[in-house]
């Protein structure tokens, strides 16, 4: 059902794969979750339309080639059989030159292509004629055009901004010490946090560690887990889960039970 495909080397900077859900000849629908990250998904669908429900937004039917995301709660995706969706996954901030000023803060809004890049509605008709080997090979061409390569050097130095959050200690460090550590200023580090991802650093310091310690209990089972992650106690860490979910802890470890988040 699931396929991956690498994006040419030119653009793994910025694209982390390409990926395929072909439900064409399934009996029923495929129901899939995805947890708050700042992953923005440019989706192309054919076929029926499909729903994303939403706790704080309620449901959405997507019927058209959209841009999706980047999104910040739980969202259930129900894709009804017959359907074919192709993704494109971009690495957290990379998608600045493309996303940032329209998207502004991330949120669940959905967007078409057409807001963001007038002129590109050759996409969707490219995926309904052509093979995806064909079509992957233009979309690397598109996307190598659009890419700000004199942006490379600020989305360098937010990774390794990002990097330090995800060693484990890190987790309560103050942002003018993470900046020191990448040999920047702590105004300068502002400035990369909010242009690639639209968040302040203790924002994205929050976002990491939160998700960082749910993946934690879901795969140990202990709740303990969760004081390695700079928590102070319980309450702290319920008050972030629903902050960048929405959700209780157990409301969340409930959807994603069966699902790596």
């Amino acid at each position: 059902m699931y396929q991956l495909f690498e994006p040419s080397q030119s653009l793994r900077h910025v694209v982390k794969y390409y990926w395929l859900l072909d439900l064409n000849g399934a009996k029923g629908s495929m129901k899939d979750h995805l947890f708050a990250y700042p992953y923005v998904n440019w989706v192309f669908t054919i076929g029926n339309p499909y729903v994303i429900k939403n706790k704080l937004l309620g449901s959405t039917i997507v019927k058209d080639t959209r841009i999706i995301g980047p999104r910040t709660t739980i969202s259930e995706y129900v894709h009804p059989a017959g359907s074919l969706t192709f993704g494109i996954t971009f690495h957290t901030g990379s998608t600045v030159s493309l996303f940032n000023k329209s998207t502004n803060l991330i949120t669940d809004k959905i967007i078409t292509y057409d807001q963001l890049l007038p002129g590109m509605h050759w996409l969707n008709s490219l995926f309904m004629k052509t093979s995806i080997e064909n079509f992957l090979a233009e979309l690397n061409l598109q996307l190598d055009a659009l890419i700000n390569t004199n942006e490379i050097k600020g989305y360098i130095l937010y990774k390794q901004f990002s990097a330090l959050l995800e060693d484990g200690t890190h987790y309560n460090t103050s942002t003018k010490n993470l900046a020191s550590k990448i040999n920047i200023s702590q105004r300068q580090l502002q400035r990369i946090t909010l242009k690639y991802v639209g968040l302040s650093p203790k924002q994205v310091q929050s976002m990491i560690r939160c998700k960082l310690a749910l993946c934690s209990i879901q795969q140990s089972g202990q709740s303990s887990d969760l004081y390695q992650y700079g928590y102070y106690d319980q309450n702290h860490f319920i008050k972030d889960v629903k902050k960048w979910t929405g959700k209780t802890p157990g409301q969340v470890l409930k959807v994603v039970s069966n699902i790596s988040l």
